[in-house]
């Protein structure tokens, strides 16, 4: 919702539009941002609760799903890059970036404020962990984002196992046999 008031991500109903063209790379490109800190996310999840016996099989399922999400992402933009879309595809994955970075940095300060009146921390230990978030903020903000928008071929092809795909002009397909 935050992304969305900034103008990041795109209205499901926008998605079912007969034309959806830039649209429909839009909502790719968001999702491969976000779907990029989720996997990222869960892979540190995993190294901690992965062998949990209570914990450990829903980890490593959410985690196997971002992933899947990821490479999907990857495919999709791939291949309307291959259909001369890779500028448009560039720019719209810088933006999403940037957008994220900074709503991942305010929710983290509010998350983080929270939590500390929640548990009584004193207000040093507060400024100082407000600090470090910035921080993260300032890194990503001038480095780290560019993790987020290079494109590559997944090592997991055809996540969604074939069933659906969009073509380069935007729209969904199904794979023979669906």
């Amino acid at each position: 919702m935050l992304l969305a008031r900034r103008g990041i991500g795109l209205a499901h109903r926008t998605l079912r539009r007969a034309e959806p063209g830039q649209d429909v790379i839009t909502y790719l490109a968001h999702s491969r941002v976000t779907a990029q800190r989720a996997s990222e996310q869960m892979l540190l999840l995993k190294k901690h609760f992965g062998d949990d016996p209570e914990l450990g099989r829903a980890v490593r399922m959410i985690s196997a799903d971002e992933d899947n999400h990821l490479a999907y992402c990857h495919e999709e933009l791939l291949r309307f890059a291959h259909a001369g879309h890779g500028r448009r595809i560039q720019r719209t994955l810088r933006a999403c970036a940037l957008a994220e970075i900074a709503v991942h940095r305010d929710v983290s300060l509010a998350v983080m404020e929270r939590m500390g009146r929640i548990l009584g921390r004193p207000a040093p230990r507060s400024a100082l962990l407000a600090v470090g978030v910035r921080a993260r903020y300032g890194y990503e903000r001038l480095a780290g984002w560019r993790r987020t928008v290079g494109l590559r071929m997944p090592e997991r092809r055809d996540a969604l196992g074939g069933r659906v795909r969009l073509s380069a002009r935007g729209r969904v397909t199904a794979s023979p046999g669906v």
